[in-house]
């Protein structure tokens, strides 16, 4: 067991604080809830959802090149990673917007009405935020005898504490 000790202090321990820094062990909260409106400037694109944050990182600097501060990052998936191929993904990438803003080639603007939503929140880092989140809103759903529909919106509140995790929002309609 002594041997054991050296290699769980060196390796073990620090992954687990690390873990736990990101909020691996945060719960996520579920609630039924009205959310938006929301008017938000994005661009869209087919394929990996892994990409997004790269087509999100374009839209914040073609934003501010026009003057345009962006608000929260957003991201709208349109279908289901679960059942539709990488290839054929759709998503958007985006920033919450004022009301009334006007952006040129190749950012849109869209809106999101105010609805009911089932609302999954947790405080975690952006790697680790969506997994949580999904998983347990799929559960939540499941145990109702419904599952995730599309689209869904998530939206992530950073931090500016190196000391705390943001909070990523994951809002799925309900019927």
């Amino acid at each position: 067991m002594k041997r054991f000790i050296p290699f769980l202090l060196a390796f073990v321990l620090p992954l687990l604080l690390i873990y736990a820094w990101w909020g691996g062990f945060n719960r996520v909260l579920i609630e039924e809830t009205v959310r938006g409106p929301y008017v938000y400037a994005y661009k869209s694109h087919t394929g990996d959802f892994a990409k997004l944050p790269d087509v999100q990182v374009e839209v914040r600097q073609a934003l501010v090149s026009k003057g345009i501060e962006p608000g929260l990052p957003i991201t709208v998936l349109l279908t289901n990673p679960d059942v539709v191929p990488m290839g054929e993904r759709v998503g958007r990438a985006g920033y919450l917007v004022p009301a009334g803003t006007e952006v040129a080639a190749p950012l849109l603007i869209d809106q999101i009405p105010p609805r009911k939503v089932w609302l999954a929140q947790v405080r975690a880092g952006i790697l680790l935020a969506p997994s949580k989140a999904y998983l347990a809103l799929d559960r939540h759903l499941q145990a109702q005898g419904r599952g995730i529909a599309m689209p869904t919106v998530e939206i992530y509140e950073p931090t500016d504490s190196p000391w705390h995790m943001g909070r990523l929002s994951v809002e799925v309609s309900q019927p």
